[in-house]
């Protein structure tokens, strides 16, 4: 087992020296940074710091959007033996300046005028904080560049230092402050350590089975701890590349560029992907519409029987017509390559997953949080279980509580809530066992199955347990629907607030002659209030009377982090909503 995560960079670079690791765009082209050119990087940015003064334990935070520039910062960092802060860039000064002295941050790293301006407008309200450093150049503060410089100075003169700082670390010292976004209350900041770091790439890509020639596109938040493990520790582990999006908005236009063979992604974008396939089906002619629907039946029933060895020849040929008349199609939109999506963060939809198995992409969905360094589920590769999660990752235990809550223990947990240890011992027990929140069960082969964050149970006033969650993401299977939140604790009935897929409403509305000055005024047209009657009312078929959605809302604005209703990483706050939409939640149950 590897003494850090550092190790695990540098034992790749021993192997895979002239190898690109990272693939960015920067002035108008495409640039990339081989395994030894980032070792090198780290090496130099390391003795830069040493040669500000930086020590040991000392908190470094980073505040920026994903660049090659951030591995390299965090890398650095624990040569040095401090203390990593990842931060989100989508975050408010104030919010900000919570963590930066919750945590005693030394000095921080941001990528752009536009962070620095943050920091500038807080500084006096963090007395620990001494030093900013920068990505981009601006003028009269030190550079990313300018500390590698420096680094190279003070290199010559202590040529041994970031060997011997890399060969003390201690894998169970603190190496960073994850602060969790939180769905209530303050951020917490998760102190996490090497040892549990290693142990979990470890034991994941074991069941991931990446290889050297995999092409990771990375463009969730490296702010966040799916994307910095899954997405970068675990395929630099194997000496895979990584290549970086432009942005957000061009993620399917780079996949063309990048040709990936994994992706990292929550599951909305292959939601998305999904629901794009049949929409285009849909608006084929009916040879075409038949040929697609025809190949996704013959795709599940082909993958289906191949787990159960049962293929037979006539199979086997239907199967590899649909792969010629739609499959390889899909594929090579995707960039001919693709191999596994993996999906986390939130629940993935079956109808997703079930279109994706069929074409031959079949979707490794994963379960884990921050308090857990991450990962502590993943699903087999090509082993699906519908509506599971996965398997526990080896050298774990999980199990479920009397009230269904999901309990695990084993060398992934964290070391505790930073300066919050009441905190940490309501969540970790006498007997070491994380309470996670989750409510869930395990099947006869250990596949978990999750239902639903146990402070999200809607109970009503009838004392019906509901589990929001199935309901939510069935909801938005609908091509007309963004998001929903649904309320109704001690209501008598579940109601439910959705945004609306705005562009797609605009394009059927104009498609069925219906006028409309904004969005507000469309979204009180009679015959749109009936689509989603009826989308909502047809999405539901299968839930028990008790649990279906009895009155909706359709909000002229999406849940946004300004208001204060997403955490950084886009999972709505309950309560904040509820409080922003109060009055329409009371007229849902006016009497009368």
């Amino acid at each position: 087992m590897f003494k850090s995560v550092l190790h695990i960079l540098f034992n790749s670079i021993n192997q895979y020296p002239k190898k690109d690791l990272f693939i960015f765009y920067r002035d108008h082209h495409w640039q990339t940074w081989s395994y030894r050119e980032v070792g090198e990087k780290v090496r130099l940015l390391a003795h830069g710091l040493m040669a500000r003064g930086l020590q040991p334990g000392d908190r470094i935070a980073i505040l920026s959007e994903n660049l090659p520039e951030w591995p390299v910062t965090d890398f650095a960092v624990f040569g040095l033996r401090g203390v990593v802060v990842p931060i989100y860039p989508t975050l408010m000064p104030q919010q900000i300046a919570y963590i930066l002295n919750d945590a005693k941050v030394k000095a921080i790293f941001v990528q752009n005028a536009l962070q620095y301006d943050k920091i500038t407008a807080i500084k006096k309200e963090v007395p620990s904080l001494e030093m900013i450093f920068t990505y981009e150049p601006l003028t009269g503060v030190a550079t990313f560049d300018k500390l590698l410089q420096e680094g190279a100075v003070h290199a010559q003169s202590f040529p041994n230092a970031f060997e011997e700082s890399m060969e003390t670390i201690d894998p169970e010292e603190l190496c960073s402050l994850v602060y969790t976004s939180g769905t209530t209350g303050e951020p917490k900041g998760v102190m996490l350590c090497h040892r549990g770091f290693v142990f979990d790439i470890v034991q994941s890509e074991a069941r991931l089975r990446l290889r050297a020639d995999d092409v990771f596109l990375s463009f969730l938040p490296l702010s966040h701890l799916y994307e910095r493990l899954a997405g970068h520790w675990c395929p630099i582990y194997r000496g895979a590349t990584i290549h970086y999006a432009r942005g957000i908005d061009t993620v399917v236009e780079d996949i063309a560029v990048a040709r990936p063979t994994i992706m990292v992604s929550v599951p909305r974008l292959y939601e998305k992907i999904a629901n794009a396939m049949q929409e285009k089906a849909e608006q084929s002619s009916a040879l075409a519409r038949n040929i697609f629907y025809w190949s996704i039946g013959t795709g599940l029933e082909y993958h289906e029987k191949r787990r159960a060895g049962k293929v037979n020849k006539w199979l086997e040929r239907r199967y590899r017509l649909a792969e010629k008349l739609v499959f390889n199609k899909v594929k090579a939109k995707l960039g001919g390559r693709f191999r596994h999506p993996i999906a986390g963060g939130a629940p993935l939809s079956v109808e997703t997953l079930k279109i994706f198995e069929a074409i031959g992409l079949p979707i490794i969905e994963g379960y884990g949080m921050t308090e857990t360094h991450l990962i502590i589920a993943l699903t087999p590769p090509g082993e699906v279980r519908y509506g599971s999660c996965g398997k526990p990752i080896d050298g774990i235990k999980v199990k479920i509580a009397d009230d269904g809550e999901v309990l695990v223990s084993g060398p992934l947990l964290m070391k505790g809530y930073y300066n919050k240890p009441d905190i940490t011992k309501e969540v970790i027990d006498d007997e070491g066992w994380l309470h996670t929140g989750d409510i869930g069960y395990l099947d006869e082969e250990n596949y978990l199955f999750l239902t639903d964050r146990k402070k999200n149970i809607i109970v009503t006033s009838g004392g019906k347990n509901i589990a929001p969650a199935p309901i939510e993401h069935k909801l938005k299977t609908s091509k007309y629907i963004e998001e929903v939140c649904l309320v109704g604790d001690k209501r008598k009935f579940v109601s439910a607030l959705v945004v609306p897929a705005y562009e797609i409403l605009k394009e059927w509305a104009k498609s069925n002659k219906i006028d409309f000055d904004s969005m507000e005024s469309l979204l009180k047209n009679d015959q749109v209030l009936k689509l989603y009657e009826e989308e909502i009312e047809r999405l539901q078929e299968g839930f028990a009377r008790f649990e279906k959605v009895k009155k909706f809302a359709l909000l002229a604005e999406p849940f946004s982090q300004e208001r204060n209703e997403l955490t950084p990483s886009l999972k709505i706050k309950r309560r904040v909503v509820e409080q922003n939409y109060k009055d329409i939640i009371e007229s849902f149950y006016e009497e009368g």
